[in-house]
């Protein structure tokens, strides 16, 4: 949807407009579903989340509904039997004005057993699956029929809308572009003091926390440790520039653990073999085993001077977003996503490949930003990226879709006017 209708469809209508019922196909354990259904229920709504995954213990719901598909660990056709069975009985007992579908993986799968005309759909594209599609035919399947079905496509950067209407045939008036965001109170909760006043303070009493060195300067590597962040590259560019650079200390955080078992031990394997790497400068290497809150995380960035992020494809990072807020220097992959930030006024390093050699030429120049230019991306995060507004946005997208028209179908479809 254009910018100006946007802005207008803002400003329609009598008065305040009536709860919506949102019906959100998404893994539970992700920190964006949770993000948007916690979002969602603060600003009135009644929101269900249904996933495939139980995301753990401790993990329970905020002020949204948690349904989780059942016969876990049962045999897997089995399994899909019982689910679609489970989803068609939550819709009817939802009855949902919109279903907000997450993933083209399984949630995309999933999908494809809602009833046609159960409710109005939107489909945020994760990255992942559509590169994961790009070497499987079934998921590609997976994912053009449920893009397809769709009343809206919300990618969150220009690359993937361009994909998804290029190679899966979406028309382009269907699709837009929507950011996670940052919270407000990330945004709002901190300054751009100098590190001398009580940003300082803070940024030393973290880095006690985590054991971190406090004259050290510190590299976060800012996303899950899993091969798909190449976090084994970042360890050895480290090792590389730490030859010229004894002041560099590197952080890595396991981060999100996939709810698959399969996925997760792959993982902590994966973690254990860069901890035994990692064991020959452990003095120089914090590994944080657990997951982060949002407003830990955030901390620890505050108390970093390089924030690296370098995966192979993306879409528009919320951890890169929240990383500029906190005024680190980024180190990102040179890739469409990334660029696009940069074209937006985005303050970073760019890292052509090969990565270790750039990565490490990186890490062996950087420096603390600047306060000008700290002050220069948390200004531009605040005014383009605010978790208050992007939510906002898409709550206006759902009314548009529920807002009664002449039209003789079941509801209307997204028209992109």
């Amino acid at each position: 949807m254009p910018e100006a209708d946007l802005r207008a469809a803002e400003s329609t209508g009598p008065g305040p407009a009536a709860p919506l019922r949102v019906l959100m196909l998404a893994p539970a354990g992700s920190a964006h579903t949770r993000r948007w259904a916690d979002a969602l229920t603060g600003r009135g709504h009644a929101v269900t989340v249904c996933s495939w995954h139980h995301p753990g213990p401790g993990s329970g719901a905020g002020d949204w509904r948690l349904s989780c598909a059942p016969a876990a660990g049962s045999w897997w056709p089995w399994r899909v039997l019982r689910t679609a069975g489970w989803l068609r009985r939550e819709v009817r007992r939802i009855r949902p004005d919109v279903i907000h579908v997450h993933t083209l993986g399984v949630h995309g799968a999933l999908s494809l057993a809602l009833p046609t005309r159960a409710a109005p759909s939107v489909v945020t594209p994760w990255g992942s699956e559509l590169r994961a599609a790009e070497r499987h035919a079934g998921r590609a399947l997976v994912a053009g029929l449920a893009l397809r079905r769709a009343a809206w496509v919300l990618p969150t950067s220009r690359e993937v809308a361009a994909k998804v209407v290029s190679r899966y045939r979406v028309p382009s008036a269907l699709v837009t572009v929507l950011s996670w965001g940052v919270p407000d109170d990330l945004l709002d909760g901190g300054s751009d003091a100098d590190l001398d006043g009580d940003e300082g303070h803070d940024a030393r009493l973290t880095r006690a926390r985590f054991g971190i060195p406090a004259d050290a300067t510190v590299v976060l590597s800012i996303r899950t440790t899993a091969p798909v962040y190449r976090s084994q590259e970042i360890l050895e560019a480290f090792a590389a520039a730490t030859r010229v650079r004894p002041d560099l200390h590197l952080v890595l955080l396991a981060g999100h653990r996939p709810a698959q078992p399969g996925a997760a031990r792959a993982q902590q394997d994966y973690l254990t073999l860069l901890r035994g790497r990692a064991r020959q400068a452990a003095d120089r290497i914090t590994v944080i085993d657990r997951l982060l809150g949002q407003e830990e995380l955030f901390a620890l960035m505050r108390a970093s001077e390089v924030a690296v992020s370098v995966p192979c494809a993306d879409q528009r990072s919320s951890s890169v977003l929240e990383a500029a807020a906190a005024g680190c220097r980024l180190l990102l992959a040179d890739i469409a996503p990334y660029r696009e930030l940069a074209a937006d006024g985005l303050l970073a390093d760019l890292l052509a490949e090969p990565l270790h050699t750039a990565l490490a030429n990186a890490l062996t120049a950087a420096e603390p930003l600047g306060a000008a230019d700290r002050a220069a991306n948390r200004e531009l995060i605040g005014r383009t990226e605010r978790g208050s507004v992007q939510i906002a946005r898409l709550e206006r997208l759902y009314r548009d879709l529920v807002r009664p028209q002449p039209d003789t179908r079941a509801y209307p479809r997204a028209t992109g006017r």
